[in-house]
């Protein structure tokens, strides 16, 4: 249960990180500095807002919950950049945008700035999956299914919005440990330095 920090403890290390001894925060920032850093070419707005997510992933450290914090607005700035790279066209009766998440980002594929080749974890999140993949069929005594090669877009447009939907109207409380939080940050960045040329 998350709970309320008391104030001679806020600078202290949350203890859930016990059941993780190997991350460090010095590997935290390490991966984060390699992985989750938006180009020059991407608005300055944007940029202050993933760094702020970033930094929330960070605090993490003091405060576990802040992973699952930070990977759901890191939907929120993916949808954000989309928005600022593809304005409105036509505003709803109340004079809102209304296209959503899955919206925008058909729209940054058919305009071909989203390709799988422009997400640089994509190999290794493949090559983990074969692994995954072999290792359930050695369990289970079977030879593994062969699975079809179903571009990463899709994927990507299919469940992003849905998994922002569930963060956004959640049934139970959902903590993420720091590894599939810090892969939300990792794609959120992929996907934003694809939306604008990085410069020369």
């Amino acid at each position: 249960m998350a709970t309320f920090k008391s104030k001679e403890q806020f600078f202290e290390r949350d203890p859930t990180h016990d059941f993780f001894p190997f991350l460090s925060l010095e590997k935290q920032y390490e991966m984060v500095s390699r992985y989750c850093s938006l180009h020059d070419g991407v608005p300055e707005s944007v940029r202050s807002y993933f760094n702020m997510v970033v930094t929330l992933y960070l605090y993490g450290w003091l405060y576990y919950p802040f992973y699952t914090l930070a990977a759901f607005l890191s939907t929120f700035v993916v949808e954000m950049a989309l928005r600022e790279r593809f304005p409105a066209k036509k505003l709803n009766k109340r004079g809102r945008d209304s296209r959503f998440l899955g919206d925008l980002l058909r729209e940054a594929n058919d305009a071909g700035l989203l390709r799988d080749e422009g997400f640089p974890s994509l190999e290794r999140r493949r090559a983990n999956a074969e692994e995954m993949r072999q290792e359930m069929a050695e369990i289970l005594g079977r030879d593994p299914e062969p699975e079809p090669e179903v571009p990463y877009l899709d994927v990507l447009i299919r469940t992003l919005p849905y998994l922002r939907n569930r963060f956004a109207h959640p049934d139970i409380h959902t903590i993420l440990p720091p590894g599939p939080a810090l892969d939300s940050l990792i794609v959120a960045a992929e996907i934003i330095n694809q939306l604008w040329p990085k410069p020369a």
